[in-house]
């Protein structure tokens, strides 16, 4: 690991696996296909939507696993149509989300060629902020 020279970094103790995931997220080079938009519905909801034309409910898959969401589609050669122009892409992909601490999948819709993936934040009520009274000290 480097050493970090931001006066920031200093009050970071024991993040270095954070600062290790920066690193390889900063090199990283992030494909384009396929389109897809990040949506706040509420400050615990969240809809994923990607745009999967040509493809069909079969040829994808959804899985969490370890703090990530893939989602990932493959078209099996079916058609020996002959194209005059051929725009569509329905090439394979794979696709990677990193999930925060407490995102949970809801569900997902496949419809109209949109792939909409819920998601909803549970903060677990140990984890809540809590207001702690501060007694007045008596007398002995």
């Amino acid at each position: 690991m480097s050493v970090l020279s931001s006066p920031y970094m200093s009050s970071f103790v024991g993040f270095d696996s954070l600062f290790e995931e920066i690193e390889r997220m900063s090199s990283a080079k992030q494909s384009t296909y396929p389109a897809y938009d990040i949506k706040k519905v509420s400050n615990t909801e969240f809809v994923i939507i990607l745009a999967l034309a040509g493809f069909n409910q079969d040829d994808l898959s959804v899985e969490t696993k370890s703090g990530e969401l893939t989602v990932s589609g493959c078209i099996e050669k079916k058609s020996h149509a002959e194209f005059i122009h051929k725009g569509i892409a329905k090439r394979a992909f794979k696709r990677t989300f990193r999930l925060a601490d407490y995102i949970e999948v809801d569900g997902a819709e496949f419809k109209d060629g949109l792939l909409s993936i819920f998601l909803h934040r549970e903060i677990p009520e140990k984890e809540i902020p809590r207001k702690i009274i501060i007694n007045k000290e008596t007398g002995k």
